[in-house]
């Protein structure tokens, strides 16, 4: 029993030593860390005093208490007071930096306020010095377009000014059913025609259709290049690619429809007579099918009309085996027009292969910017790759009478003249059929080329 209560006395003088020493050491752990160095080094220097102080009475009761064995009880309120006084403090310190930053804060907004008024302000004296006088007279010349919603192209408006926005499926779908009323709308306002939304590749859509029927905007991407771009800038280089070409005149007033067989009649036809002669420095294809080759291309010329659908076709010559550098053509391909206005040719020149045909250059040229005569046809984006072509156009009637074919009979000579003296039989009595059937013989033998035709066909 004597041990036991020994060890008890003990224990109980361990955790009263614990419970005096805990509190000191936490209010001297735990200082507050912010602050100034100056008002941490105050504070210090206080607690440092107040310790001092109160070291020769409060530190030397509490041992002869506890070698007395009574309780600590007058340690705890000093400890507890030195806490409230800390925990004041950062109160006041904390405060203190709230009302700080806010002074700053609103600092900053004035001086970001003061900057945007005095930005402001020289906006508004730098906007009054660029006003400048104008002249009414010359001011209620211009007039503005004004974007409406699409109306139905069977009412006749006399709105010059306004703009009605169709998609391309929408105006494909009135150049299908109701092309001549199409055109009667565009006679009397302005019609934009924009890319379908699906075509989320900026593809381009074919804007000859919307200019057969008189449309003045037709947007493209300008972003994808391709044939659709190159029959842009064909159509505005015809005047100087300044940004406007003016409609015929027969869209411009009267009944018109683009998709009629005859659109014009009554009117004289333009006859295009193209002799492909030669090409020079042609290159290799870029994206050929067999990858980079290192033969010799075989050459072929292709020449398209495009225009009113009455119009558009497409022809090529024969190909030159081996010969890329002066291939020799001597072929002659006639195109009947319309409206030659509107109607572009286009020269293609492509790279047989058996299994295929790789492109190799183009130029596009509308059909009013062509001369007569000998021209070299130089392909868009090559410095000296061309094409030497002789160009003839010649007025035709819509009926062609028995005189009329006698005195085209040159022409038609010229065009099947390659095949008379091709070396091929059957090429040859093609062409003779051909020839006898388009000119009565008596004026064969009287324009003297009866002697150029083998006696034993003309026999056949």
């Amino acid at each position: 029993e004597n041990i036991a209560k020994k060890k008890l006395d003990t224990l109980m003088k361990e955790s009263k030593i614990r419970d005096r020493e805990d509190p000191n050491n936490f209010t001297v752990s735990t200082l507050p860390p912010s602050g100034k160095l100056s008002r941490k080094q105050d504070f210090k220097k206080k607690c440092s005093s107040t310790a001092v102080s109160t070291g020769d009475g409060s530190m030397s009761k509490p041992e002869d208490e506890v070698q007395s064995g009574e309780e600590p009880s007058t340690n705890k309120r000093p400890s507890r007071s030195l806490m409230g006084s800390l925990s004041k403090r950062k109160k006041k310190m904390g405060k203190l930096k709230k009302s700080s930053s806010l002074e700053e804060d609103t600092e900053d907004f004035d001086h970001q306020g003061s900057l945007a008024r005095g930005s402001m302000h020289y906006s508004r004296i730098s906007r009054q010095k660029k006003t400048m006088k104008l002249s009414r007279a010359l001011s209620d010349l211009v007039k503005y377009t004004k974007s409406v919603g699409i109306h139905d192209v069977d009412t006749e408006t006399n709105c010059s000014w306004q703009v009605s926005s169709f998609s391309e499926t929408k105006a494909h779908q009135i150049i299908q059913q109701k092309p001549a009323q199409f055109v009667r709308f565009n006679q009397h306002q302005l019609s934009r025609i924009y890319p379908s939304s699906y075509r989320v590749d900026s593809s381009n859509y074919n804007p000859q259709p919307f200019w057969n029927s008189g449309c003045q905007l037709v947007a493209l991407n300008y972003q994808s290049e391709g044939r659709m771009l190159q029959l842009n800038r064909a159509k505005f280089n015809a005047n100087g690619s300044c940004g406007y070409v003016l409609k015929p005149k027969s869209m411009c007033q009267g009944a018109f429809n683009p998709n009629s067989e005859d659109p014009l009649p009554g009117q004289l036809k333009k006859q295009l007579v193209l002799r492909i002669i030669s090409g020079q420095q042609l290159p290799k294809p870029r994206d050929s099918m067999l990858g980079d080759r290192g033969e010799i291309i075989d050459p072929f010329v292709e020449v398209e009309v495009i225009g009113l659908p009455v119009d558009c076709f497409k022809e090529q010559t024969r190909v030159v085996d081996d010969n890329g550098f002066n291939p020799m053509w001597e072929e002659t391909l006639l195109f009947t027009v319309h409206m030659p206005e509107i109607t572009l040719i286009r020269f293609l020149v492509w790279d047989h292969d058996p299994i295929g045909r790789d492109f190799i250059g183009q130029r596009t040229i509308a059909f009013n910017s062509m001369m007569p005569g000998y021209r070299h046809v130089y392909l868009e984006g090559m410095e000296e790759a061309s094409i030497f072509v002789h160009v003839a156009i010649n007025d035709i009637s819509g009926k062609m009478s028995s005189t009329s074919r006698c005195t085209d009979l040159s022409l038609l000579y010229a065009v099947l003249k390659p095949s008379l003296k091709s070396p091929s039989l059957p090429r040859k009595r093609l062409a003779l059929i051909l020839f006898l059937s388009w000119i009565p013989l008596p004026a064969i033998q009287k324009k003297g080329l009866y002697s150029t035709i083998p006696k034993n066909l003309v026999q056949k």
